[in-house]
């Protein structure tokens, strides 16, 4: 009788090993970040589980804060619909000039991927206090855009005009 051959070992193949980088990063910059807030949540300030936290959510400046954010949700989504609607439909359906036509599909490509922080950044640095147009505006024409045209960029028309800004185009 011949002697049992050895079991050949299962080695796992070396493909997986370009999935690896990705692996890493979504630990480190998705999962672990993640992990630490949902834990976080839970804890308290000698880190015991505590109910609290979640209770907090209903106190103070909380709920009018989320009701502010639905509120410019609510107006630049429908906002952003009618506009982008509006020139999507003269776009495809009416006789807009190629002159115009052009620019306006090559500006909706570039502001629709202009979102996030470099969209806050650029128009914090506008239409902020102490932005371009701001500035321009107080120190050559005397026109303070809060006083004088009631325009913030930090109030809810601000930050509304902000998002439509990346909105209408993706309409």
């Amino acid at each position: 009788m011949a002697a049992p051959s050895p079991k050949p070992r299962r080695q796992l193949p070396l493909t997986w090993l370009g999935l690896m980088p990705f692996v890493i990063f979504v630990t480190l910059f998705l999962i672990l970040p993640t992990m630490h807030i949902v834990v976080g949540a839970f804890q308290d300030r000698t880190g015991a589980f505590t109910l609290q936290n979640l209770r907090d959510l209903n106190t103070g400046t909380i709920p009018s804060s989320y009701w502010v954010s639905v509120k410019i949700s609510v107006a630049s989504a429908a906002l952003g619909c009618l506009i982008g609607f509006g020139m999507a439909a003269a776009v495809v359906f009416g006789a807009v000039p190629r002159w115009v036509k052009s620019p306006l599909m090559t500006f909706s490509g570039v502001a629709s991927n202009f979102a996030g922080v470099p969209l806050a950044f650029a128009f914090l640095a506008t239409f902020g206090p102490v932005g371009l147009v701001t500035v321009f505006m107080r120190n050559n024409f005397g026109i303070v855009l809060s006083r004088d045209i009631g325009f913030n960029i930090l109030s809810f028309w601000g930050l509304t005009v902000t998002y439509l800004f990346f909105q209408i185009p993706l309409m």
